[in-house]
């Protein structure tokens, strides 16, 4: 009786690991897909803030520049 007892016992048991076991591996890999979906998008705002910055610097460049220019002509009106 015991060794049909514990029969019984491994038919039950055994399906839920086995369910368990299944579970467990759907969820690493929907983590595992989660966490690349998620490196792709921070990859790509990054790479967007990258040229954001490089504009930036461009557009910062370019006032300095009219700016140096505009102190000259004023300097050289009030120099007149």
């Amino acid at each position: 009786m015991d060794l049909a007892r514990l029969y019984g016992a491994a038919e039950i048991v055994a399906p839920v690991l086995v369910f368990v076991g299944v579970v467990l591996a759907r969820w690493k890999a929907g983590m595992r897909d989660v966490w690349r979906e998620e490196a792709e998008a921070l990859a790509s705002k990054t790479e967007r803030q990258a040229e954001e910055l490089a504009s930036l610097r461009e557009e910062i460049k370019e006032l300095r520049r009219e700016n140096r220019e505009l102190r000259d002509r004023i300097t050289e009106l009030l120099n007149r």
